[in-house]
């Protein structure tokens, strides 16, 4: 029960950065929105995938969830630049 608590929560927030990453008008903040949500995806869909046993068991951590000082700091700083994009999402920057 609690394993399908944590895997819809994960999937509610991955939910929630494709949901953002639609509302963004900056094209590099969509970048980086997608990129943030496509690490957290990867590292999410291999560890269902070894819980399922369709994929071999190697040392990738669950985000937020797993023990250990750096996937968690790796996760709070790209959870942190995904927060700062949208607290700008209504500024349209020019780079050229």
């Amino acid at each position: 029960m609690l394993a399908g608590f944590v895997f819809v929560l994960l999937s509610l927030l991955l939910f929630k950065l494709l949901i953002l990453f639609a509302q963004i008008k900056d094209q590099f903040g969509k970048q980086l929105i997608l990129g943030v949500c496509s690490l957290l995806s990867v590292q999410f869909a291999y560890n269902v995938g070894t819980i399922l046993g369709l994929l071999p068991i190697i040392s990738m951590s669950l985000p937020f969830i797993s023990y250990g000082l750096t996937p968690t700091v790796l996760n709070s700083l790209l959870i942190g630049i995904v927060l700062s994009v949208y607290r700008r999402k209504n500024l349209v920057l020019n780079y050229d």
